[in-house]
This record gives C-alpha cells, sequence and structure tokens, in this order.
C-alpha cells in the first residue's frame, strides 16, 4: 500500500482526528491515553523518546513501546527528539511498525532540551531540519509529522513551516508561543502566528496552546481554520475535556487506577497524575498531600484518593444548595489550571520575598535545599560544609585530582622474623588516593608473589625478589611496574590501585634495589591525571613513567624493527650441500 500524504494522510490513517492528547515526558503513557480516549480524545502521541538511546537500548524500547501496544491505542503518532538524520532514521524505523506516523519534536523548550541540543533549539538550525526530515521521508513506510513552536515575527514562523513542508513534514502541529515562553513566563499562545500558518501551508495543520475547554477547542478551529486542536495540560487536569464534561475528579481518578491495574506503569507517573486531578482539593487538604507524596504502592495511592474523595463528599453534604464562590466551581470538579501570567507573576515578585529568602531568614544562612535534605535523611552524618572537603591538587585540564604526592605507609610494624602469622597483620594505605591493601595481598606476596590482577604470580612472570636494608616506614613506589618496596620486601601492587599510586616519596627508591628504582622520581611529566596525560602523550607521542606509558619507546622499538628486517633474497640455486628450491622439493615430494 503507498504512503498517504497530506489531507488524505489525516482523514483515512488519522481518522479525521480533531481532539489531540499532545506527546508529555512521563504524562501520556497508554494508560493515561486509553482513559483519555474514552473521554473524547480521537488522536494520542507518545510521551517524547530519545531516539539515539530508543536505538542502543533494547530495554528503553520494549519498556517505552513494545510492551505498549494496545489495538484500542490507535491512531498512534510516536514521537523523537534527535539532532542526527541517520540516528533518526534509524530510531524511525524500529517505531515505525507499531504506530501510525513518526513525529520529529522541534518544540521541547526546557533546559535539558538545550543541553542535548535538540527540541525547540534546532530552529534556526534550517540546513540540518531539511536533511532529517527529507531522508526520513525517503526512508521510512509511515509518514513524518513535526511539532514546532513559533518565532516572535509571523513572517519568519511562516517561512519556517514552508521549509519543513518542502522537505517531506506531512502534518504540523503548531505551538503558539516562542521557546523563551514557558514555566511562570508562558503568558497566552499566539493564534495569529497558527492562522497564518495555516494559510501558507498545503498540509493538516494542528493547534496547540490556550486550550482549557470544550468552548476553547471550537473557538480555536473557527478563528484558525486548523484540522485539529492538541491540549496538554488541560488534558492532565480534565480528561474529559474533549467530551465537554467538568465530573468529579474522583470518577476519573479511579478510573485511571483500574486501567493502570490492566496496564502498570512507573508509580511515579500515577503519583503525578494524580497530583494535577486533585490539584485544586490538594490545596485545602495539605496533610493528604504530603501523604500522597510518600506512598509507596499503587495502593497506597488509591487509598490516599479514597481518602479525599470521602472529605470531599463530606464537604458536598454539610454544603448542600451552596453556590460556588470566585471564578472556578467547587475544588472537587475536574477544572483548569490558570498560569499566572508574565505581569502578574512580576507583580508578586515585586510585592513579596520568595519562600527560600523568608526561610533563609527565620533559620539563619544553614538552610539546605530539598534535595541536600533527603541525602541528610538518608545519612544523618552526612555534612554539606565544603571547609570540611578534602582539598586535592586538581588537573590542569579535566580538574581531576593530580597525581603526585602520593605516600605508603605501614599500618603494623615491621613483621619480618614473625613468619606468616606478621604477614597476615601487615596492611598498607595509600592517603592520597584513600587506597587500603588488605593483608591478603601481602600474605599472597610474602608465599610467592602478585599477578596484575592481586592474586598469584604466574609462571611466565618473574618472581618477587626480597632484600633487605630498609627499616623506614616509608613505601617506594614504582607507577609503570606496579611495585612496591617497603619493609625489606618488594612486591607487586594490585591493577586497582597500581595506577593511581605513581609517585616515589624518595629520589631514587632506595640504593640497595636499583633495578627497581625510579630516577625520575615517577611524577607526571605533564603534572596532569592519568586520563589527560594518556591523551597528550599519545598526541604527542611522548612517554610519561609516573604513569606507565611509553608510547614513544614504543614507536622507537617499532621503528628499529622495521630498520633492521632483513629484505626478502632472490632464491639461491640449489647445491648437493644444502636444500633443494621450492621446485626440487615439490617434484621429490610429488615423486
Amino acid at each position: 500500500m503507498p504512503k498517504l500524504q497530506g489531507f488524505e494522510f489525516w482523514s483515512h490513517t488519522l481518522r479525521g482526528a480533531r481532539h489531540v492528547v499532545a506527546p508529555m515526558v512521563d504524562q501520556s503513557e497508554l494508560a493515561w491515553r486509553l482513559l483519555s480516549r474514552r473521554h473524547g480524545a480521537q488522536l494520542c502521541y507518545t510521551p517524547m523518546l530519545h531516539a539515539q538511546v530508543f536505538v542502543r537500548d533494547a530495554n528503553y524500547r520494549k519498556e517505552n513501546l513494545y510492551c505498549e501496544v494496545c489495538p484500542e491505542d490507535r491512531p498512534l503518532i510516536v514521537q523523537f527528539c534527535a539532532n542526527d538524520p541517520e540516528v533518526f532514521v534509524q530510531a524511525a524505523l524500529l517505531a515505525q511498525d507499531y504506530c501510525d506516523a513518526i513525529d520529529l519534536n522541534l518544540g521541547c523548550p526546557q533546559m535539558i532540551a538545550k543541553r542535548g541540543h535538540y527540541g525547540a533549539f534546532l530552529q534556526d538550525e534550517w540546513d540540518l531540519l531539511q536533511r532529517m526530515i527529507l531522508l526520513a521521508h525517503e526512508k521510512l513506510s509511515v509518514p513524518v509529522t513535526c511539532k514546532i513552536r513559533v518565532f516572535p515575527e509571523i513572517d519568519k514562523t511562516v517561512r519556517y513551516a514552508q521549509m519543513l513542508e518542502k522537505a517531506g513534514c506531512q502534518l504540523l502541529t503548531v505551538h503558539g508561543r516562542t521557546k523563551e515562553q514557558k514555566g511562570p513566563l508562558s503568558g497566552a499562545a499566539s493564534w495569529e502566528h497558527i492562522k497564518a500558518v495555516r494559510k501558507a501551508v498545503a498540509i493538516p495543520v494542528f493547534a496547540n496552546g490556550n486550550i482549557q475547554s470544550l468552548q476553547d477547542v471550537e473557538r480555536c478551529i473557527q478563528d484558525t481554520g486548523v484540522q485539529g486542536v492538541m491540549s496538554a495540560e488541560g488534558n492532565l487536569h480534565n480528561p474529559a475535556l474533549f467530551e465537554g464534561r467538568s465530573p468529579a475528579v474522583w470518577e476519573l481518578a479511579e478510573e485511571y487506577l483500574d486501567i493502570v491495574r490492566e496496564h502498570p506503569c512507573p508509580l511515579s507517573y500515577v503519583r503525578a497524575h494524580l497530583f494535577k486531578l486533585w490539584h485544586h482539593t490538594l490545596q485545602v487538604h495539605q496533610q493528604l498531600r504530603e501523604e500522597l507524596a510518600k506512598v509507596k504502592t499503587l495502593e497506597g495511592i488509591a487509598a490516599v484518593s479514597q481518602e479525599l474523595k470521602m472529605r470531599c463528599q463530606e464537604e458536598i453534604s454539610r454544603q448542600e444548595g451552596a453556590k460556588p464562590t470566585g471564578d472556578l466551581p467547587f475544588h472537587w470538579i475536574c477544572q483548569p489550571y490558570v498560569r499566572p501570567g508574565p505581569r502578574e507573576g512580576s507583580k508578586e515578585k515585586a510585592g513579596a520575598r520568595s519562600k527560600r529568602a523568608l526561610e533563609e531568614e527565620e533559620c539563619g544562612t544553614e538552610v539546605l535545599s530539598k534535595n541536600k535534605q533527603k541525602k541528610q535523611l538518608r545519612n544523618p552524618h552526612k555534612t554539606f560544609d565544603p571547609s570540611l572537603k578534602p582539598k586535592y591538587a586538581k588537573c590542569d585540564q579535566c580538574g581531576n585530582p593530580k597525581v603526585s604526592g602520593f605516600q605508603l605507609h605501614a599500618a603494623k610494624a615491621s613483621p619480618r622474623g614473625e613468619g606468616e602469622a606478621g604477614w597476615a597483620r601487615l596492611s598498607l594505605r595509600c592517603l592520597g588516593w584513600q587506597v587500603w591493601c588488605p593483608p591478603s595481598w601481602v600474605c599472597s606476596v610474602a608465599q610467592g608473589g602478585m599477578g596484575a590482577s592481586g592474586g598469584p604470580l604466574a609462571s611466565s612472570q618473574p618472581p618477587v625478589q626480597a632484600w633487605s636494608g630498609n627499616e623506614s616506614g616509608w613505601v617506594g613506589v614504582r607507577g609503570s611496574q606496579g611495585c612496591i618496596q617497603a619493609m625489606g620486601i618488594c612486591w607487586r601492587l594490585p591493577w586497582r590501585a597500581a595506577p593511581l599510586l605513581a609517585t616515589c616519596p624518595r629520589e631514587p627508591c632506595w640504593p640497595q634495589a636499583p633495578q627497581l628504582s625510579c630516577s625520575q622520581g615517577n611524577r607526571c611529566v605533564f603534572s596532569l591525571c592519568r586520563g589527560c596525560c594518556k591523551k597528550r602523550a599519545s598526541r604527542e607521542t611522548a612517554d610519561c613513567p609516573g604513569h606507565g606509558l611509553l608510547f614513544k619507546t614504543k614507536l622507537e622499538k617499532s621503528l628499529d624493527w622495521k630498520g633492521t628486517k632483513p629484505e626478502l633474497q632472490e632464491p639461491q640455486t640449489a647445491t648437493p650441500s644444502t636444500p633443494g628450491g621450492f621446485s626440487e622439493v615439490m617434484s621429490s615430494a610429488l615423486a
């Protein structure tokens, strides 16, 4: 069957959908989509999926799409965020058999999208977007759609939409806000931008923004001429929005919990949905708000919702015949949440200090953030005083601790002459890297040596040499070999600690062991941590004895070997005293 495009795709595949549930991270999961479809939604989007993670992680695909396949959940559009054409197409190819279209997210304005370089922060890279849409349009068996935000200028927004249409976009969802309009600065969406885009393109257009009721849906379609209307926050507070109803909150909450039992999802999703549904009631019953935040099971969440229902019904019985006061009906009715506008929010900030400022004034400057308070609850002894944190010399490039000035100390006196019992009590520790060498390592050394992984040395490795002469408690370290010289014994340090200990406290370590001494002190020649030193040494083809890096030495050996490699010589004529050539050998073998 050929791939449908434009209005044919909207009218046949999407069944002329006008009421659309927006893609919402951690919110538009299968259970919520099914609830919304039962109450008037005709088309749903999956939550935004990361294309790169979707390609590389099979569990991510399974949890977010493959296990959420349901015949009732169609038509369905899968949305991806991406900034690479190849990765976007690879993810779309893995998802196209489970949906009716693939959507590219070009509207996310959050900081995580800015850090990941996707969403609305790609709207100025038109060449990249053209390549992404064009490649997906050519490779996929389902149509490609886009969800965008507007530019401040209507003309630029229209050119932006026309560019996406030309590249192969078959349906366009226009959120009438700029990428700067988010959170308390959201403000009202511009339907004028949406109307101009609808007139300028020849593909279906969905409008998004300022949708809180069915009346808003009808007015938006009439004013802008779009084919459908998408709702996000309005749908979260009232899933029956597209039915034109405002039922009691507990009706939809109980129905949603029943669907979750049939189609399970993470508990955090369920809790977030109930916070939205019960938003206005929880402003009245603050104690139940705290209980809803703390419960750890689905049944616990259901119990809190049931308690909220009982309290609301008791309040209804006391207020029979009363009329709601204010602009909104009673708090137990599903109703929209209206964000304060930018001007209103700025007035509030100007007239009153923030909650954090008041807390700091009451409690002093020792107020911890909520995240730190949670950490302190888990570990009462944890401290956040910066003066108590250990200070290290940092790498000039990456900020990791430098490898310098490390010393090993013996925790016990010299065990020489005490036999195996004495060795069993010996342990070594590094004050710089907080590395502790258990007695078992020392015992294995005393009994015959230790390999690179901390076990006994293989037969092919030279045994550890014992020698005497040093009675000091200091320990010398050879970083390239992982050798430790202490208490009259030289032994190998396991791989877990050897790369970290790269400085000898003495130069050289001991004259009694010249073959193990480190004449350069085993300090990093670049004064960097091991990771940065390895990169620089590789780039400059240099050696670093402190970290055991031998790029220059290996290159010189390789060149020397190539220089002394014997050249191929012409085969000599065979003589009676010498073996014959290849032909003679073959003939004799055949004979």
